[in-house]
């Protein structure tokens, strides 16, 4: 299912079979000066009693999938923690096992017993796995509890609960990235010039655009060695944009069913677009083999005319900035009626934090949490300690010490808010036209709110839905079979190896409960 970064984290990508390694070589969890007071939700559902008034710091153990470079910082000494210390009593104790083998890991801790305080987990069916082993605490009456809990509800968007909610109950807190919706469009401005071409708007016109980049010289060298269109292997960059140009990206109700893109026909309609750009050389028919760094790569030698990707390129962090200064971000292709089209995502969660029902004191976890998503903790979490990383004088920020990326472990969660003050917080690091790209993919960015919500169903992992969909894509792109011929066969090889089954569970969940949240 060809998607940006938010395509691995697709309904289909509950393909993950937990296994069972062995026991990881750590303890169960303690926490320093934890009250004895289990924190658990009382049943009136109002979350259990505070801790005493004049109760001490409490130490919470995470686990967390940490994987940068510390730089010499201690995962618990350190100004970010002694800074979220002092601002909610809560110091965190970081327990990080690395990236290789982490969902394994924790698994082997859930399985045995060692629960941590909490834990850090980017997979939403992991997440309701455990909820429905009934390991997790439900966090709705502290989300609901606004006299406590006064940001939670405030500044936390509601889509952002969807992927880990499961019966009207929310089994964990998400880290909501404010720069989640992240693609827009880039267009070669000189190649436009070159060939006095006006910025394209509607699919005929960027394909009109796009066959005279491959054509007409746009470079001026010489040479026919220029391609329009530079993809990825995925299609997440490049081909991703005219996915939503069909309106090929978003899970719909049709026919009374909860039905995914790729067996829509909007989908045979963009795959037979792509097609006719691979055929006509276009787009580089060699895109199958453009992981990530082959497609920064490819990007880097200025032979191809646009591409979608992140909002931050122009940055000069990833992709050159002598590359990158070629390039102009736009619009997305208009749909096929003239209405404007956007990039559709699944959720703009990075991770989430999840809390066992063993862990102690969750009310005093759950403030650390609320200030976390406050404008003071949001304020932290993208320029660090004042005094100390950054400071501050009418306005102005001036950074001291730049951020260690130790620090982006301690922000556990986000609020997601891109308001004028985070969008000043990010141009400390990024320049004014990367940061103008984020607001631009603000606006051509949406969350596929039904697929968000879609329940976790364990069997979907058995089924290779996901295979099928990639191997028909790739096919059909590259002209390897003949889409108009083959549809109806795909289609009906996806819902005879379990896409009927997933399609009744998601349609039978809908009917029940999803209507009653999902906008449509």
């Amino acid at each position: 299912m060809p998607r940006s970064n938010a395509r691995k984290q697709k309904v289909r990508s509950t393909a993950v079979l937990i296994s069972v390694v062995s026991l990881l070589a750590t303890t169960a969890c303690t926490q320093s000066s934890a009250p004895a007071d289990s924190g658990t939700p009382a049943p009136s559902g109002k979350p259990a009693a505070s801790e005493p008034a004049n109760s001490g710091p409490v130490t919470f153990k995470v686990l967390y999938d940490y994987n940068v470079d510390p730089q010499g910082l201690n995962l618990q000494e350190n100004e970010y923690n002694k800074f979220i210390k002092e601002k909610t009593g809560v110091e965190i104790k970081l327990d990080s096992p690395g990236s290789a083998g982490y969902d394994d890991k924790l698994n082997v801790l859930m399985a045995s017993g060692s629960y941590p305080d909490a834990f850090a987990q980017g997979k939403r069916e992991i997440i309701l796995k455990y909820a429905k082993d009934d390991l997790l605490t439900d966090l709705t009456p502290y989300i609901n509890d606004t006299a406590k809990y006064p940001n939670i509800k405030k500044y936390m968007p509601a889509d952002a609960w969807l992927p880990v909610t499961d019966g009207g109950k929310v089994w964990a807190f998400p880290y909501n990235r404010p720069d989640g919706l992240s693609q827009v469009v880039y267009i070669n401005k000189d190649w436009l010039k070159n060939l006095n071409l006006q910025i394209p708007k509607t699919i005929d016109e960027f394909y009109t655009v796009m066959k005279a980049f491959t054509e007409n010289d746009p470079d001026q060298n010489g040479k026919k060695d220029t391609f329009g269109l530079l993809a990825s292997n995925t299609l997440g960059n490049g081909g991703r944009m005219f996915q939503a140009a069909f309106d090929a990206e978003t899970y719909k109700i049709r026919d009374g069913q909860v039905l995914p893109p790729e067996i829509s026909s909007e989908y045979k309609d963009y795959l037979k677009f792509l097609n006719k750009l691979v055929s006509e050389k276009i787009m580089d028919p060699e895109f199958p083999t453009f992981s990530g760094a082959i497609f920064q790569q490819k990007l880097k030698t200025l032979k191809y005319g646009a591409f979608s990707s992140f909002w931050h390129y122009p940055s000069g962090l990833e992709v050159p900035k002598d590359v990158m200064d070629h390039y102009v971000a736009v619009n997305l292709p208009l749909h096929k009626d003239g209405s404007a089209s956007k990039f559709s995502y699944p959720n703009l969660n990075r991770h989430y934090i999840a809390i066992p029902k063993t862990t102690k004191n969750i009310d005093k976890f759950m403030k650390m949490l609320d200030w976390a998503v406050s404008p003071e903790g949001m304020k932290f979490s993208f320029l660090g300690v004042p005094g100390f990383n950054y400071k501050e004088d009418n306005g102005k920020i001036e950074v001291l010490k730049q951020l260690a990326p130790i620090h982006w472990s301690f922000s556990l969660v986000r609020s997601g808010q891109l308001t004028d003050d985070i969008l000043k917080y990010i141009g400390v690091v990024y320049p004014k036209e990367a940061v103008d790209n984020l607001v631009m993919a603000k606006n051509i960015g949406q969350v596929d709110n039904l697929q968000a919500s879609l329940p976790y169903y364990p069997d979907l992992a058995n089924f290779n839905l996901g295979k099928i969909v990639d191997e028909f894509t790739i096919k059909s792109i590259l002209g390897n079979t003949d889409i108009d011929k083959s549809w109806d066969d795909y289609v009906k090889r996806w819902r005879s190896a379990g896409g009927d089954q997933v399609i009744k569970f998601w349609t039978d969940w809908y009917n029940k409960e999803g209507k009653n949240t999902v906008k449509q």
